[in-house]
């Protein structure tokens, strides 16, 4: 099924946005701490990844939303260039939460091919 244009899709993506942002609101009514229970979060929403542009890892839209206390950059649009996959996006998640790692789900060899740096993705830290 193509997804250009497609009713069908369209209204797929309409419903999970409004779900999304159910959920958001439902987290920045529940005081936690100093703020809310968004402000302590960071929601990673993707595209739906059937299309294949998507096989290789890049050229991927995400959305962070919250900032997990801080740690990501917030209201802002920020365009990778070069060749960093999803996985340093994921390398970069398990760097905020503690674990220190510079790939995920690669080894060094296939990272130098597939990546051009390593390591978490500055670009979208605080």
């Amino acid at each position: 099924m193509k997804q250009p244009g497609n009713p069908i899709w369209i209204k797929i993506r309409q419903y999970n946005s409004r779900m999304l942002v159910k959920m958001i609101e439902a987290m920045e009514s529940v005081p936690e701490g100093s703020g809310t229970m968004m402000d302590h979060t960071l929601i990673v929403y993707t595209s739906n990844n059937a299309d294949k542009q998507h096989t290789n890892g890049a050229n991927w839209p995400v959305m962070l939303l919250g900032n997990f206390d801080g740690a990501f950059k917030t209201g802002c649009f920020t365009q990778l260039d070069g060749k960093r996959p999803i996985n340093a996006l994921y390398a970069t998640l398990l760097r905020v939460a503690g674990q220190n790692c510079d790939r995920f789900n690669m080894s060094e060899k296939l990272a130098k091919k597939f990546d051009t740096s390593a390591g978490p993705l500055t670009e979208v830290l605080a």
